[in-house]
């Protein structure tokens, strides 16, 4: 039975219309390459050019630092101008100062000299056993006073003895004799210096005493 919807009659022939799709689709593909190979020229050429205010504007490069306040900021500082900056480093208002050495510590004072030790003109006796009383004179009761003349030498030993005043016995002045050579003398001072002096001791004989 044949069918009653009618068909719509084809635009062109299959003959035709297939290489007219190829041909198209070709076409569309050649047009989107070059729009490809146009847009990367177009991004290289934005990429490559400098911008405004850059090393490649030759007026936009900073002004020349003078010789005398790039050297100063140089050596102030340690530090140049950062690039583009014309303006010189700020200065410190601290000037130098010069760092003195302490003072040295004050000198002790110098000793002070000892005192000069008196002259004596006398030696003065240090060690004196007592004269022995002679046995004769305590039982006949004899006493008397005798005084003996002794030169001490510079180390304070007896060197000589002479009788100044006798008492009048014999044994009593022989006694005070021996008693005075056994003493110990401090000797006599002259500038400082022991020298030999003579010294009158005297000595009492009392049998009551």
């Amino acid at each position: 039975m044949p069918d009653p919807t009618p068909r719509r009659a084809r635009l062109l022939p299959p003959h035709i219309a297939k290489p007219l799709a190829i041909a198209f689709g070709i076409g569309l593909l050649l047009f989107l390459l070059l729009w490809l190979d146009q847009r990367n020229d177009s991004d290289f050429f934005k990429a490559g050019t400098p911008a405004s205010g850059t090393n490649g504007d030759p007026e936009a490069l900073p002004a020349p630092v003078p010789a005398d306040i790039a050297s100063e900021d140089r050596g102030a500082s340690g530090l140049g101008l950062p690039p583009g900056d014309t303006r010189p480093a700020p200065r410190t208002s601290e000037a130098p100062r010069i760092i003195e050495p302490p003072a040295p510590p004050p000198a002790p004072p110098a000793p002070t000299a000892p005192a000069p030790i008196a002259d004596s003109g006398a030696p003065v006796p240090v060690s004196r056993p007592p004269p022995r009383y002679p046995p004769e004179a305590l039982r006949r009761n004899i006493g008397g006073s005798v005084r003996v003349q002794a030169t001490v030498a510079a180390d304070g030993s007896v060197e000589r003895l002479d009788l100044a005043q006798s008492s009048g016995n014999r044994d009593l002045d022989r006694a005070a004799l021996e008693a005075v050579r056994r003493w110990r003398f401090q000797p006599a001072q002259r500038n400082g210096q022991p020298v030999s002096a003579t010294v009158i001791i005297p000595l009492e004989f009392n049998p009551g005493g």
